[in-house]
């Protein structure tokens, strides 16, 4: 009995198949997270393409927002069929409007804060405010992330932003616990043909 258990302690048959089922899994993982990561960088790539190919057809005068948003999901979906796809344009007066707060154009007390109505003539009644450039047109003075909805005019500054959400091309979101689908985001800002005066933004005033 004894010199049975020896032999069976000293036995190294079927150890490399104990080494590999140990190895197989993180190795599996890391090769299928390569391939998505890989994956990853091609739908971005094809984003980006699209996007940049919307931008260059808001550049023309005759531009049609509906248009160019049809063709930019069609682009994509040719290629990922099961990507959900948006679009997403926004136009800007000057490119230092694009993630600032919109600028004061009347400032009473010069807070740099939005105030008012004040009373100036001391007359007891509030008649003058402060006011700011609208560059979004949404009637709230706020950092302009986003832009003016649509594709703008003559001369504006346009930002697209092309969102994919699609199906991860391998099952490693069942290994390592993340969602079953991935997103990427591109962006792309041209300024449009001065084929005509620009419209400056509104001018808004605190009620």
């Amino acid at each position: 009995m004894i010199r049975w258990l020896t032999r069976l302690l000293d036995d190294r048959r079927g150890a490399s198949i104990m080494e590999f089922g140990l190895v197989v899994t993180p190795l599996m993982v890391m090769l299928m997270g390569a391939v998505d990561m890989g994956y990853q960088t091609y739908v971005r790539t094809v984003a980006l393409g699209a996007a940049e190919g919307a931008s260059r057809r808001i550049l023309l005068e005759d531009a049609d927002e509906a248009t160019i948003e049809t063709d930019t999901r069609a682009q994509i979906r040719r290629v990922i069929s099961s990507a959900t796809v948006n679009v997403e344009t926004g136009s800007f007066f000057r490119y230092n409007n694009i993630d600032t707060m919109e600028r004061l154009t009347v400032d009473l007390n010069g807070n740099g804060q939005l105030d008012g109505p004040v009373d100036t003539d001391g007359n007891g009644v509030p008649d003058k405010s402060d006011c700011w450039e609208d560059v979004d047109n949404n009637g709230v003075r706020n950092i302009v992330t986003v832009g003016q909805d649509g594709i703008g005019g003559a001369d504006d500054i346009v930002k697209s932003t092309v969102t994919v959400t699609y199906p991860r091309l391998l099952p490693i979101w069942r290994l390592i616990g993340i969602s079953d689908t991935a997103t990427v985001v591109a962006s792309t800002m041209v300024r449009r043909q001065p084929y005509e005066n620009q419209a400056p933004p509104t001018i808004r005033c605190k009620t």
